[in-house]
């Protein structure tokens, strides 16, 4: 095979797998090692807010993460997460995904939410990856949706939250 070829090839493959992604990879897409953000790059203070109540009437403050780099950073590298905390994940079309837990070192539940706000997956106590987790061995999770909604494990339980029930929040949706 020719220099130009080979190249003309790993190209292809590029485009395919930028593709892929934005058809809705989810937050954790499976960047190579060298694009793995510093933990400047992953803190939640840069992120905007927005109230999200559930059915039972209590409300928390989330993380909106709305671009594709901060949907791919999501959770990853915290060592903890506070009681009452979620981050919500926006993305402009609602549709299958699956998100990777690479990096994410708490153990989490995971909502996927349609476009009229409503639940339409729970994955409770999707489990935590460590930095020497084997890649067969890291937690994926999937669902439709146009929302996913990360928050401490055993908090679904704990907000009596139930495939079809709405939850209620406004936040913009992304362009992209």
């Amino acid at each position: 095979m020719t220099e130009h070829a080979t190249s003309k090839m790993l190209l292809l493959f590029f485009l395919g797998s930028l593709i892929f992604c934005a058809a809705g990879c989810g937050s954790k897409s499976g960047a190579p090692p060298e694009s793995v953000p510093s933990m400047a790059e992953a803190s939640p203070h840069k992120l905007p807010t927005a109230s999200l109540r559930f059915p039972d009437g209590k409300t928390i403050t989330v993380d909106v993460a709305r671009t594709p780099k901060t949907r791919e950073i999501g959770l990853m590298f915290r060592d903890s997460l506070p009681a009452d905390y979620g981050m919500l994940f926006v993305f402009s079309n609602e549709g299958g995904m699956q998100f990777w837990m690479k990096n994410t070192w708490v153990d989490l539940d995971m909502l996927f939410i349609d476009g009229k706000k409503r639940v339409t997956v729970i994955h409770e106590n999707v489990p935590r990856s460590s930095p020497d987790t084997p890649e067969p061995n890291i937690a994926r999770r999937g669902g439709v949706g146009q929302y996913v909604l990360e928050l401490p494990a055993g908090a679904a339980s704990k907000y009596g939250l139930k495939a079809g029930r709405a939850l209620f929040f406004d936040v913009a949706i992304p362009a992209e």
